[in-house]
């Protein structure tokens, strides 16, 4: 399969601050990426990641931004294209996630959630195209395919950026590549206890919860392999299965 050399390719991922989009960083960091880290609040986790992975020539360009405006992406793309001189890789990673059973749900909620997880997305790739952007990585969920009562306005934007993705998968192609990852439990809410993980590891057939370092490789592996467009690959244990 045809393989595109990351070494001194830019890559701009969005939600990369923290939990999996740190992971995505990180990996294409170690794959000789040029990486634009972007987060909305994480002002000193993005700083010491930055200098953490600053090399001789180069240290990470952090941009903070808030996505649900118009021009944020539009923004984040032109610095990343200023400060490297081009854009190969975008990743978006960045998502709002929010219970929402119908009976309490608010029209911002539903908004925010459409905001942040169909709409930021697809401004960033309508940039990311104009600058001549390779590969695309657009993070998903399972909940994309598989209904969760009470979660109806974030699974509903999953399902939407999925299908936004295959959709630009055939108008982008051949000269860029959309592809999109599905993680299951890879890394708990903070706020869950252990009875709630273990309920949880129930329902994997693998028994165990993933990484955020097992989704950055398949990231990287998204990236790398240029026969690959409109394809969404799981990393969920299994989990999808049932």
């Amino acid at each position: 399969m045809p393989r595109m050399t990351l070494d001194g390719k830019t890559a701009l991922v969005t939600g990369g601050a923290r939990r999996v989009g740190r992971a995505i960083v990180e990996e294409l960091a170690r794959a000789g990426c040029r990486v634009v880290i972007h987060h909305a609040s994480s002002d000193a986790e993005a700083a010491a990641l930055a200098s953490a992975l600053a090399t001789g020539d180069y240290t990470p360009l952090v941009i903070r931004a808030d996505l649900r405006d118009r021009q944020a992406a539009r923004t984040l793309v032109d610095a990343a294209v200023a400060a490297t001189g081009k854009l190969d890789i975008l990743v978006n990673s960045a998502a709002g996630y929010a219970r929402t059973p119908l009976s309490t749900m608010s029209d911002d909620v539903w908004d925010e959630m459409q905001a942040l997880n169909v709409a930021a997305p697809m401004r960033l790739m309508r940039e990311a195209a104009r600058a001549g952007v390779s590969a695309i990585v657009n993070l998903v969920d399972v909940a994309a395919w598989q209904p969760w009562a009470s979660w109806s306005a974030y699974a509903t934007s999953k399902a939407a950026l999925l299908h936004l993705s295959r959709c630009l998968a055939l108008e982008l192609a051949p000269r860029t590549r959309v592809n999109c990852i599905a993680p299951g439990t890879v890394i708990f809410p903070d706020d869950w206890d252990a009875a709630r993980r273990a309920l949880q590891l129930q329902k994997i057939p693998l028994q165990h919860e993933g990484s955020p370092a097992d989704v950055a490789r398949v990231a990287r592996f998204l990236c790398e392999n240029e026969f690959l467009t409109g394809v969404c690959m799981p990393v969920d244990g299994g989990a999808g299965l049932r």
